[in-house]
């Protein structure tokens, strides 16, 4: 027999770590026009581990507008 695991394992992916989902939504609050992406490389630059779909998760839980598609320049004028 198997001695009863101390805690249940959960089912799918582990939350965002607390530090990790502050210093995403600071960074969206001081650069408004910054898109998950944006964000997501400032982290890889401070040092943070986590994929830009976490990024994305974490401002769709906020409620946060991402910014905007760029459209691609024509070259008609």
């Amino acid at each position: 027999m198997h001695a009863p695991a101390v805690r249940p394992k959960r089912p799918g992916r582990p939350h965002a770590i607390r530090s990790i989902r502050a210093l995403v939504l600071c960074l969206s609050r001081e650069n408004g026009g910054w898109g998950y992406r944006r964000i997501h490389g400032e982290l890889v630059v401070l040092g943070a581990k986590v994929a830009p779909s976490i990024v994305r998760e974490i401002l769709n839980a906020e409620g946060l507008q991402l910014a905007d598609p760029v459209a691609p320049l024509s070259t008609r004028s």
